[in-house]
């Protein structure tokens, strides 16, 4: 998958950014007239990198970031902007809200801390282990369905509106729940459940498109009880039912699950997938890469270019599967495409190779 030092050092030098006495993941693109700065998801992967880089002083800095902005949830508002005086204060769009993704990754990271550098959180120092069990605690209670054990899509989904029969696909993070599992013992057996529920829709979604895998931006709850693609815009586009900008991230996401556990039961989708993936690539021509940004999920196209953010998740697929011709192959388009990525898909690339060349 490629030589981890120098593309972390290079992700690091164009988006890690010092803010008081922390860091944080500056995640605008150059051509945006916007304040906002960062995001939870963008500080999950920063901290996931830094740990698993092992740049203690970095991650310290991210973790310093992290408390400065949790919201009275104990979870990380999930959007920062620069307000009056230079200062961050949260943003327009709900800031004060977590989104789950971001608090899996930062807690993920906090328990792996405690795995690499065993801090016993002594006087002046960062009790790793503590900070981490606190956190998937405040995931539990907060950014998880108790009815159905899926993930909620933030804090914010409340029982009472359409949100909170919502979940994401992209926050399928099984490999963050494994570790929860692993180290949060006294919800062990919650985790487990909501591991076994979460490989339990996948494998439904499979069901319903066997032809291609895909599964949708956002699954919704329906009469039945049942966790079914979403029909039109249910909260960012007219896109949310299709295998876009947040799903991206699937291959990548149940891929890692699998390369720790070898769980055959999500093989099948992954191979699913795999095998769709491998006959995109087929239709690339010219040197353009056959990976699109965006599928309906019968596997049409909606999109007539491509992204890393949707590129580096299916090279990590590949190379968990073994796929080797196909992991050459989009592994040489991903070289040849522009360097004018943007933090999104360059963080993804990024954790993608960590996540391949380090165990947990």
């Amino acid at each position: 998958m490629g030589t981890a030092q120098p593309a972390y050092s290079e992700w690091r030098n164009k988006y890690l950014r010092s803010y008081q006495d922390g860091f944080y993941v500056y995640y605008k693109e150059a051509k945006e007239n916007v304040p906002e700065m960062t995001c939870s998801e963008a500080h999950g992967y920063g901290m996931l990198a830094s740990v698993l880089m092992r740049n203690q002083p970095d991650f310290d800095g991210l973790y310093r970031y992290f408390m400065r902005f949790r919201n009275q949830k104990g979870l990380m508002q999930w959007q920062q902007k620069t307000g009056h005086g230079g200062q961050f204060v949260p943003g327009d769009e709900g800031g004060t809200n977590c989104a789950t993704d971001g608090d899996v990754d930062v807690a993920t990271a906090l328990f792996l801390a405690k795995r690499v550098w065993n801090r016993g959180g002594q006087q002046g120092e960062i009790d790793y282990g503590q900070a981490a069990t606190e956190l998937a605690g405040c995931i539990w209670q907060h950014c998880i369905n108790h009815n159905t054990y899926m993930p909620l899509v933030g804090d914010w989904a409340d029982p009472s509106d359409d949100a909170y029969k919502l979940t994401r696909p992209s926050d399928f993070i099984l490999s963050g729940f494994l570790v929860f599992y692993q180290e949060d013992t006294a919800r062990q057996d919650q985790w487990a459940q909501v591991i076994h529920t979460i490989v339990n829709t996948t494998q439904a979604q499979l069901n319903l498109n066997p032809q291609t895998g895909l599964l949708a931006d956002f699954l919704k709850l329906d009469r039945n009880n049942v966790y079914s693609p979403a029909k039109g815009e249910v909260l960012e586009s007219k896109h949310d039912g299709d295998y876009n900008w947040n799903s991206c991230r699937v291959p990548w996401r149940l891929g890692h699950y699998y390369m720790l556990t070898r769980d055959e039961r999500v093989r099948g989708v992954l191979e699913t997938q795999a095998q769709f993936f491998a006959n995109q690539l087929a239709r690339g021509h010219g040197g353009e890469c056959g990976v699109k940004a965006g599928y309906k999920l019968n596997g049409s196209c909606i999109a007539d270019y491509t992204d890393m953010a949707f590129v580096a998740p299916v090279s990590f697929l590949f190379w968990v599967l073994g796929w080797n011709n196909q992991l050459h192959q989009i592994l040489g388009e991903m070289n040849g495409m522009a360097r004018d990525n943007t933090y999104f898909g360059e963080s993804i690339a990024l954790l993608c190779l960590l996540q391949a060349n380090v165990v947990y």
